[in-house]
């Protein structure tokens, strides 16, 4: 069984959905024929040790928070030894013919930004992955289930990138020069949050100082011995359409 289905809407209907309901359907499985669970958490509810980040179930969003619930919860199940959680990191994906996720739809902004972020420093790193690799891992663990019914746990992403590589990336890719760089302190966010009156909820706070929300192990394809399609931004900025002088590629159709 693969559990991917989520909801995001009002408090009520995301636990309903990510708590309640993920748990009911964990519990109709059949012991005698279900021979893994693959579930799709989020890795925002780890710290960088890969376990448990308190602040997640404190002042998490309510998507944040009802993720974190479900998994504190998942080991009293009684087909918790089948289970096998992933924890996608940021996620980038989607086409003409499928929903984008949040990340992939806002990259036609990018060029809005990179000609003022070409010349800031700042402190930080992340990973990402792309929808098709994450279907590619998922795939592997269907087909190489564990032996020992052992519960697993996989941070799905590709290795951790700077804040700063990427800017250095993404001007590359579109042809920027970076003639110098001012760090970013907390100060000058804390002006710029009051004077463009941006609104900061406390999990937004919380990341502003953890900065580096990175993981160990973090699961690709290529740790399993498979390529994977989408190792950098590049990538994703080639697989979104986005070309190097700002115009948007129109994509072959399905005929062509």
């Amino acid at each position: 069984a693969v559990l991917a289905a989520t909801a995001w809407g009002g408090p009520q209907e995301v636990y309903d959905i990510n708590v309640i309901k993920t748990q009911q359907l964990i519990g109709l499985l059949n012991p005698q024929v279900c021979e893994q669970i693959i579930y799709f958490s989020t890795a925002s509810i780890l710290d960088r040790d890969n376990q448990p980040l308190k602040q997640a179930g404190e002042i998490g969003t309510d998507y944040i928070r009802s993720k974190y619930v479900c998994y504190q919860q998942l080991p009293k199940l009684e087909l918790a030894d089948r289970l096998t959680t992933v924890f996608p990191t940021l996620v980038f994906g989607g086409d003409e013919r499928k929903p984008y996720s949040h990340l992939s739809a806002g990259l036609p902004d990018v060029t809005r930004w990179i000609g003022l972020a070409r010349f800031l420093r700042a402190e930080g790193s992340f990973h990402f992955i792309h929808a098709y690799d994450i279907a590619q891992v998922v795939r592997y663990l269907v087909d190489h289930p564990a032996q020992d019914h052992r519960p697993r746990k996989l941070v799905l992403g590709n290795p951790l990138i700077t804040v700063d590589r990427a800017v250095e990336e993404l001007c590359a890719y579109f042809n920027r020069k970076i003639y110098f760089r001012i760090p970013v302190t907390r100060w000058l966010v804390e002006l710029l949050i009051v004077v463009f009156r941006i609104q900061v909820s406390a999990w937004d706070r919380f990341f502003l100082d953890y900065r580096h929300d990175t993981h160990k192990d973090p699961v690709s394809p290529t740790v399993l011995g498979l390529t994977t399609r989408y190792p950098t931004l590049s990538h994703l900025l080639r697989e979104r359409g986005l070309q190097p002088d700002n115009t948007i590629a129109k994509r072959p159709s399905a005929q062509s």
